[in-house]
């Protein structure tokens, strides 16, 4: 665990301490936030399919769930996280969700200004995380109600905003990227916390300073020198500092630095997602200007008309949902794709046979055409393949694992490498890695999660410190808000001295 920061004790550039401050503007965060501001869930007495739980939630008899026992609540429930209190929170805002109803939520949710717990959320970009960089046109992978914030049913807002929602796809129950982020901004509006949140805010640091009335310019961020007598047990408090950037960039690259900041709090929550840094082949050639790592990318080449119809093939470099949708759109704009992949097009670990054919046929035409079931004259699968080398004169070679000896070499003006991606965490000591489940390691959704309380939320190893999303596994919306009702209850609970 990282040493103390110790400071001074110039108490007149000393800068405000909040209660909590949130790391990350997306659902999660956004979730977390509406209950951090007052908003408290009741149960309203409606039905469940699972007896147990409908006569725990009657047990309340008034009591905010937010408030209760997480742990008898959760007992006994099944669903599709690892996390005891996702599978609860889920349970009662999508009751038997599994089984592909569409039953109303469980919960009334009030608002009480007492309630409230003072907090800062810093993302960024704006309200909405990750949302925000992608590209709008593409439908989501769960139906739309999964992935609503409370109280606010996503459905009921787009026919509200009558937003580009087709029919089609309404009748499957899938939105748009566009309409999830325009909702994201319309909830913060809505439920008036947009107060709480602070886009274009890029955490550059985040630590611990014994809290001895430490003297920090807020506008230098430079410690005021003074005396380090201290207990080795006091109090401590978080330190985040960064800079202000510009939203506005629609490239893909970070965002432009303006000036720092710097804020301290009781409590800091890790709510950035895991899409920051993608993942890299590590082959020779891999920062050649013709190969890119993102869909955003791809799709801003073609919009610019620097990959047509009568460039060389552009090579898909993956078998998940992103290099799916590169492969639509570029068969949508008439460009060839050569896709390589490591696997076999029959592999039980493939997403494509997880998703249900009635309601994703986009991506069952990507798999029928891995594996060659569809034909199409555009494109061409390399499964048990693997990239070798990407040469400087636009040509990549490529290795058969069935024969290793088998190089191949493919023509391209473009290699689209999308193989996933991790969370960026440089902002805190050793890049967050103690605090993973296996530690010195980097942090990883599905591999590697950071280790929490699983009814708090809060770090093994590091109290004060919570995580929430995909951060410790839960990548979709449906389960990652499912967080805030663990820290909220958690900081209720300690605020009780309980």
């Amino acid at each position: 665990m990282p040493p103390f920061d110790l400071k001074g004790c110039d108490i007149t550039n000393q800068p405000k301490v909040y209660e909590v401050i949130i790391i990350g503007n997306g659902p999660s965060a956004i979730c977390l936030s509406f209950l951090l501001s007052g908003y408290r869930p009741y149960y309203n007495g409606l039905p469940h399919s699972v007896p147990f739980l409908e006569e725990k939630l009657k047990g309340l008899k008034g009591k905010s769930v937010v408030e209760s026992d997480l742990y008898d609540l959760a007992q006994g429930l099944e669903g599709r996280s690892l996390n005891p209190v996702a599978v609860l929170f889920d349970h009662m805002l999508h009751p038997d969700a599994d089984h592909g109803a569409l039953n109303p939520s469980l919960l009334t949710w009030v608002y009480d200004r007492q309630h409230e717990i003072p907090h800062l959320v810093l993302g960024k970009w704006s309200p909405g995380g990750s949302w925000q960089q992608m590209d709008g046109n593409l439908q989501t992978i769960s139906i739309s109600n999964w992935m609503e914030l409370p109280s606010l049913p996503l459905q009921k807002w787009l026919n509200k905003k009558k937003t580009s929602v087709s029919e089609k796809n309404r009748k499957d129950n899938r939105a748009t990227v566009a309409d999830v982020r325009n909702y994201y901004c319309d909830f913060l509006k809505e439920k008036n916390i947009y107060k709480n949140f602070r886009n274009g805010y890029l955490v550059s640091s985040v630590q611990k300073v014994l809290d001895t009335c430490e003297g920090i310019d807020c506008e230098s961020g430079e410690a005021m020198p003074c005396c380090q007598n201290v207990k080795a047990d006091h109090k401590f408090l978080w330190e985040v500092r960064g800079h202000k950037v510009d939203t506005k960039r629609r490239d893909g690259q970070e965002p432009f630095p303006h000036e720092d900041f710097c804020f301290q709090s009781n409590s800091v929550v890790l709510a950035t997602g895991t899409t920051d840094l993608p993942n890299r082949l590590g082959t020779t050639g891999e920062n050649l200007p013709y190969v890119v790592h993102s869909l955003k990318a791809f799709e801003q080449m073609i919009t610019k008309k620097e990959i047509a119809s009568d460039s060389d093939p552009v090579v898909v470099v993956g078998a998940g949902l992103s290099a799916a949708d590169a492969i639509l759109m570029a068969l949508e704009n008439d460009i060839s794709v050569a896709h390589v992949f490591r696997v076999s097009p029959n592999d039980s670990s493939l997403v494509f046979k997880k998703l249900p054919l009635s309601m994703y046929p986009e991506y069952h035409r990507v798999y029928s055409l891995m594996k060659g079931k569809e034909v199409n004259d555009l494109y061409k699968p390399y499964s048990r393949h693997q990239v070798e080398e990407l040469q400087k004169d636009n040509k990549v070679l490529i290795k058969c694992l069935k024969n290793s000896c088998n190089i191949s070499t493919l023509n391209t003006s473009l290699a689209v490498v999308l193989i996933g991606a991790k969370p960026n965490l440089a902002f805190l000591p050793q890049e967050g890695k103690y605090l993973g489940t296996i530690e010195k390691q980097s942090i990883d959704s599905k591999h590697n999660p950071i280790q929490v309380d699983p009814f708090s939320y809060e770090a093994i190893k590091e109290p004060g410190m919570y995580a929430m999303g995909p951060l410790m596994g839960d990548n979709f919306v449906r389960f990652a808000i499912g967080g805030s009702l663990g820290i909220t209850n958690h900081l209720i609970m300690k605020a009780q001295g309980k």
